[in-house]
């Protein structure tokens, strides 16, 4: 599909459910957010690896920590993530939950045939963020509905032959919401001069609107890196190293919006339901540059500078509509059935690219007992301190919206946010303990919006003499609110008012096993 085609087909989108740029922009955070992962002790010392040499861990966050390998390693992480998301709406409060298996990590590490200071050069897979989600929130309204957006856009095209223009579907701007509407009784038209306007079938005999609406979101997919780590020491305290990672978006979502009729004025509405469903896949490349310094033996010191990524992302979009009125039934409708009863039209698509913010990172390690006494307990204390500047995350359909989204939106909706992550580590002869803590900071420019993430974590391992090891480890928290709302009217001069804005508060928990041996 051309391009613009495809800003034909948002603008439909976002007739359907919520201005197209708040959407996109959303999206973008999204992908543009990762999370703590990698090995299970890297997560149970709150992410904060950048300045730990040696961990598998940190070689994803400062890949200069490669050079630290006495070492080849082999390891492998899986986990299992919880989310628990309270949902309030129109002044009701519901519960979604989702939990699921996950791939983390695998890595393979080696060093070259150098005897000193051999160069050092890893192969990972590391899955940097999750979109594994389930919302649902419900309530009822009074002169609102997403049908009359349906309604207003078919009266805004100035339709001369309803049938020629909203049966068939051809016009993109109309396919995902109007035709659908048309097809299925949920707007009807009216002859008006030499045009036809359009009604809801959710407006009752006096035009109030009382509908009891819902939504349900599934989501699933991530992001997943391949990363190619090279890492050297270069001296007795200098450690350099950098990667060339892709990722890969992989994702997929369902939204279902429900309305019923629930006004006791004659409507001829019972009910509709509208799924739309969405997949997303897009590739994207980063680089990253670090360097380890020790200026005494028992501190590390670390700064790393990531690039963004840039992105090619490709959306495919299917929606569907059933609605049930008083006086033509049920009657449903899809856009992938628009030609004719056994000829399946593609999907429609939409294409863009994003660059997600430059991130810097500073780091620092304490080492405990760097004798290597084995009367008494080893360990550390770690802190990341992380600039993610959203600001300059960008957009692009084309020309015509580049600097629209660059220079507007992005940078009147996000901000520089800082991430703190700490941890710990206390070893005794194959056993450890560990402690962490992480607080990624609100993008939102919005202060009223609390985007803030907070983990605590925990784990133990163990690692035996002839190299074989095994991590634990447990986070909990991630609270974090967002708003969603579920649609915005057009411009109208009938009274219909927006829906308010759905709170959504999300808790994560989240355990991973990692089996690894050095060789």
């Amino acid at each position: 599909m051309t391009y613009k085609l495809s800003l034909l087909l948002a603008v439909a989108l976002a007739a359907m459910a919520y201005p197209v740029t708040a959407q996109t922009l959303q999206e973008a955070l999204k992908f543009s957010s990762d999370i703590s992962v990698g090995s299970a002790r890297g997560q149970a010392i709150g992410g904060a690896t950048g300045a730990l040499g040696g961990e598998i861990a940190a070689i994803y966050v400062n890949p200069a920590a490669a050079g630290f390998f006495q070492h080849n390693d082999l390891s492998f992480s899986i986990g299992y993530q919880h989310i628990k998301n309270t949902d309030t709406y129109l002044g009701n409060k519901d519960n979604a939950k989702k939990g699921s298996l996950k791939f983390d990590n695998f890595t393979l590490l080696i060093r070259s045939k150098e005897k000193e200071r051999p160069l050092v050069f890893a192969m990972g897979v590391n899955r940097t963020n999750n979109f594994r989600d389930d919302v649902f929130y419900q309530g009822s309204i009074a002169n609102s509905s997403q049908s009359l957006n349906y309604f207003i856009q078919a009266d805004n095209a100035h339709v001369k032959n309803p049938d020629a223009l909203l049966s068939a579907g051809e016009d993109v701007t109309l396919r995902h919401t109007a035709t659908l509407a048309y097809q299925t009784y949920l707007i009807n038209p009216h002859r008006d001069g030499d045009q036809y306007k359009f009604t809801s079938a959710a407006e009752a005999d006096d035009y109030s609107v009382l509908v009891h609406q819902s939504n349900h979101t599934i989501a699933h997919g991530g992001v997943t890196e391949l990363a190619l780590v090279f890492g050297k020491q270069r001296s007795d305290k200098l450690f350099l190293g950098g990667s060339m990672n892709f990722d890969f978006i992989k994702q997929g979502q369902q939204n279902i919006w429900t309305e019923t009729n629930i006004n006791p004025v004659h409507a001829d509405l019972n009910y509709f339901k509208v799924t739309q469903t969405t997949t997303t896949n897009g590739i994207g490349v980063n680089l990253k540059l670090g360097g380890i310094y020790k200026p005494v033996l028992p501190l590390n010191l670390g700064l790393t500078l990531q690039s963004p990524t840039w992105y090619g992302v490709n959306k495919d979009y299917q929606t569907e509509m059933l609605t049930d009125t008083k006086s033509a039934g049920v009657v449903t409708a899809s856009t992938v059935y628009m030609v004719d009863d056994t000829t399946q039209s593609d999907k429609d698509n939409l294409n863009y690219s994003l660059r997600t913010p430059w991130k810097a990172t500073a780091s620092a390690v304490l080492l405990f007992n760097t004798g290597g006494n084995t009367d008494r307990p080893q360990g550390f204390i770690s802190v990341d301190y992380e600039l993610d500047d959203y600001r300059s995350m960008k957009l692009k359909y084309g020309n015509a919206l580049d600097n629209h989204y660059n220079s507007e939106l992005v940078k009147a909706t996000y901000r520089t946010a800082d991430n703190v992550r700490a941890g710990a580590e206390l070893k005794y002869l194959c056993y450890a303990l560990r402690l962490g803590f992480a607080r990624y900071g609100s993008p939102y420019k919005d202060s009223n919006i609390d985007g803030t993430r907070t983990y605590y974590s925990g784990g133990v391992g163990y690692k035996a003499n002839d190299g074989y090891y095994i991590d634990l480890s447990l986070i909990t928290g991630g609270h974090q609110q967002r708003r969603e709302t579920p649609y915005e009217l057009l411009p109208n001069n009938y009274g219909y008012v927006n829906p308010p804005a759905a709170q959504i508060t999300s808790v994560t928990t989240r355990m991973a096993l990692t089996c690894g041996v050095r060789f």
